[in-house]
């Protein structure tokens, strides 16, 4: 056993004699150098064979195109005071949405349902109205492919995997989210998920400045563009219909109220002029205080009525200040930006990388060789030591 330890303590340089010096070091180096320069056709070769894949890869590599959108979220929030009285004295619910504050608005564009609304939303294509859905799978080419095989081939493939083709799926513009089958629910699930995942990018550009980046990114430059557009309108539709839902819906109560007490006051003034004119030549005092009394009531609710219709105005003009606009800093123009590499830069980078991992390479098999020498002479070696300790 202690030959055994003295053994591998002399392989792994833990021995108190030996130290490493720099001549050692560089030694190391030049045996290194040596035995790559011996070998350099190696190196050439995988130079070669790594420039060649990166050829290949640069050509068969899919582009994306970078459809932008820079926008800000504009929208008062300290003009709600006369909403906020005005409710509460009606005992109505608060105008105020913060879950739809801050940076959660941009949580939105992350949203599966709105990605899947906007799948479903429609664009036109060679003068047909078809979903975005459908357009992505013109463009992924599912289309095409499926124009090449015949139906009974589909059938046969569907019925040896045991599942329906894609290309027996169609995703109409007017069909009912609900009528949807368990096929077209998983397909659009998928692809809306895809999408989330890796075509969308959104973020804001400086944490202390309110501008949003919006990035949607595609094989197909127009389908990038029509995509982003829509999508962005998708979310900024439930934005501002979420974030102004429940002002609309007390204003909307005001004017039910304003609208019942303008039929109250309709019929007090039908009242009063009816008894006037059943009571014109009358002279008894009852008649008077009568008419007095239809009159102030009618004065009550002219008062409320008229007070009524100048609340709804100030809420109006309240649901106008506090309403968000989403205003654009700039929209993707024709051509896009795009991730295409060129072939000089695949030709490069994969020779790069071939010879240099052909080096790494060269070099663990050079110093696997060197242990396996060191380790054959200690090994032979061992025996004679052990007899001169003997004698």
């Amino acid at each position: 056993m202690a030959d055994l330890d003295e053994l591998y303590k002399s392989l792994l340089g833990e021995t108190k004699e030996e130290s490493i010096s720099l001549n050692d070091i560089i030694k190391t180096l030049k045996v290194y150098w040596d035995f790559l320069l011996k070998r350099w056709w190696i190196v050439v070769i995988c130079g070669l064979l790594g420039g060649a894949l990166g050829l290949v890869y640069a050509c068969l590599r899919t582009t994306n195109y970078e459809a932008r959108y820079v926008f800000t979220i504009g929208g008062s929030s300290s003009s709600s005071s006369g909403m906020g009285s005005l409710t509460a004295l009606l005992g109505l619910g608060s105008t105020s949405m913060g879950a739809f504050s801050g940076d959660n608005i941009l949580e939105l564009f992350k949203s599966r349902s709105l990605m899947e609304n906007t799948l479903l939303s429609p664009i036109e294509y060679n003068g047909d109205t078809i979903t975005f859905m459908e357009y992505s799978l013109i463009c992924d080419s599912v289309r095409a492919s499926c124009l090449e095989r015949d139906s009974e081939e589909r059938e046969e493939e569907g019925e040896e995997e045991g599942r329906v083709s894609i290309c027996d799926v169609e995703f109409p513009y007017g069909q009912s989210r609900s009528s949807f089958s368990r096929v077209q629910d998983s397909i659009l699930l998928s692809k809306a998920g895809a999408l989330l995942q890796a075509n969308v990018m959104v973020e804001k550009r400086d944490k202390k400045l309110s501008y949003v980046e919006y990035v949607f990114t595609y094989p197909n430059e127009a389908f990038a563009k029509a995509f982003a557009t829509s999508h962005l309108n998708q979310v900024s539709s439930f934005y501002v219909n979420t974030k102004t839902e429940l002002s609309r819906l007390n204003i909307e109560s005001f004017q039910d109220q304003a609208d019942s007490v303008r039929r109250e006051l309709d019929k007090a003034l039908s009242s009063r002029a009816y008894y006037a004119d059943g009571n014109m030549n009358a002279a008894r005092q009852i008649v008077g205080v009568q008419l007095r009394k239809l009159e102030t009531d009618i004065q009550i609710l002219a008062t409320s009525y008229a007070e009524m219709i100048k609340n709804i105005e100030v809420l109006k003009l309240d649901l106008a200040r506090e309403t968000p606009l989403i205003q654009i800093i700039d929209s993707p123009i024709f051509p896009f930006p795009n991730d295409k590499m060129r072939k000089a830069k695949g030709i490069v980078v994969g020779g790069f990388l071939g010879g240099f991992l052909s080096c790494l390479a060269l070099v663990a098999f050079c110093y696997y060789l060197q242990l396996k020498e060191q380790m054959s002479v200690e090994v032979t070696t061992l025996p004679a030591d052990k007899k001169e300790g003997e004698q």
